[in-house]
């Protein structure tokens, strides 16, 4: 769980992990030196945490890469400080991985709100590489798991500063190997807030520019027209099988960004 200045959600992140009632479960909090009251919550959780420290880093990738280092389990997830596991997550995700023959593991989730309400419901799409090379295919980051195997032959995060850790991590996974699957159940909170990297409109724009890289870097080329005009045509595809859900969800995301942004 890597987290900066989150101590108005880094409990509710905590307790969702530890209240999970799963029986072997390691907890680990990478904090990045906040002062703003994260470190009580820390103290308060000392007992039940494998490992924490608070520490300035090079950013999440830093913080996650050095985290897992402490990790002695053998399926791995990242949980970001503001978003929170629902109630039965890893009973579930650990049945799934023990009924399939998959490296990586994702679930459904719901954006929340600051309060964490749970509000619209968002969806990892099935795993494609040719969509996800054309951009057309998310995975809910605190809904995906996989397995440390996978992950140590991926070789771990790429301390490249980007805003796109996660998806850069799908992506070495794959050059990897692995196995993705998907599991029908929704399983956890993805906070949309003015101050999550999500959320924050300075930061859409480089999202999308990090994005961007990491494509090319898997084409292992710029991209071209063409590679445009698929982005679009999976884009709309995609679309096609969900209207109504992805209007929906569109809606509400923008909506509340643009409460954000007047």
């Amino acid at each position: 769980m890597p987290s900066f200045n989150q101590a108005r959600y880094l409990e509710h992140a905590i307790r969702s992990v530890l209240l999970q009632g799963y029986p072997r479960l390691e907890l680990i909090v990478m904090d990045g030196g906040s002062h703003d009251g994260s470190l009580d919550i820390l103290e308060k959780y000392d007992p039940w945490l494998k490992y924490w420290i608070s520490q300035g880093d090079r950013g999440p990738a830093d913080a996650l890469a050095r985290g897992f280092g402490h990790a002695g389990g053998e399926i791995f997830a990242f949980l970001n400080a503001d978003d929170f596991y629902l109630p039965d997550c890893l009973s579930r995700v650990a049945q799934a991985f023990a009924e399939g023959r998959v490296d990586v593991l994702s679930g459904h989730g719901y954006f929340a709100s600051g309060t964490g309400a749970l509000k619209m419901p968002t969806y990892s799409d099935p795993w494609s590489l040719t969509t996800f090379r054309h951009g057309a295919c998310v995975l809910v980051q605190p809904a995906t798991f996989f397995r440390r195997t996978a992950f140590e032959r991926a070789g771990g995060f790429r301390q490249t500063g980007s805003l796109c850790w996660d998806m850069e991590l799908w992506a070495d996974l794959a050059a990897a190997g692995a196995r993705f699957g998907r599991i029908e159940a929704f399983l956890a909170g993805f906070r949309i807030h003015a101050d999550s990297i999500t959320g924050n409109p300075a930061n859409r724009a480089l999202r999308r520019r990090h994005a961007r890289a990491v494509i090319e870097r898997m084409r292992g080329r710029s991209e071209t027209l063409l590679d445009r005009v698929f982005h679009y045509l999976y884009r709309g595809m995609k679309f096609s099988r969900h209207p109504l859900r992805t209007l929906r969800q569109r809606r509400f995301f923008f909506s509340t960004l643009r409460r954000w942004s007047v």
